[in-house]
């Protein structure tokens, strides 16, 4: 895993624009295609979108947050936000989400962080009972503009 750099943004949005088109087919719409290249060096710039690499190329991408209003309201500062995993389909199955997902854990640990947080698509039970394996526990649903959320949080395990 690794911060994302500029020349990184068009393969991360190649990454989510897969994921898009994977979950559409499944029914879910969520993203924005082709997901915005704006966004995403937004996210570059405040050091927020990171990458992983597999075999040699970008095989997955997420955004990690301090906080997160837009989903979770005001709370005090005590989790990381976990957002737009995507991992190209071809290196699915491999168990790249969970070692993505811990090692967001630790990066919110050594930031003193208590919690792990993430928000999916609520009608999902897929990707819903996916979490609840990696020890997510629901904490309630919220209703955006563009998808109905299911809330989740982990305990970060230091």
């Amino acid at each position: 895993m690794r911060a994302a750099r500029s020349e990184d943004a068009r393969t991360a949005g190649e990454i989510l624009d897969e994921a898009t088109a994977f979950m559409a087919a499944l029914g879910y719409h969520e993203w924005p295609v082709p997901f915005p290249q704006d966004e995403l060096a937004m996210r570059i710039e405040r050091g927020e979108l990171y990458v992983a690499e597999s075999d040699g190329e970008i095989a997955a991408t997420f955004t990690l947050l301090w906080n997160d209003p837009t989903f979770w309201g005001e709370r005090p500062p005590d989790a990381a936000y976990l957002h737009k995993l995507a991992i190209r389909r071809r290196f699915a199955g491999r168990g790249l989400g969970a070692a993505l997902i811990d090692w967001a854990d630790a990066q919110a640990a050594a930031a003193g962080r208590r919690f792990l947080r993430l928000d999916c698509q609520r009608d999902d039970p897929g990707i819903r009972a996916y979490y609840e394996r990696l020890g997510f526990e629901y904490r309630g649903d919220v209703d955006h503009p563009r998808f109905a959320a299911a809330l989740y949080e982990r305990p970060v395990r230091t």
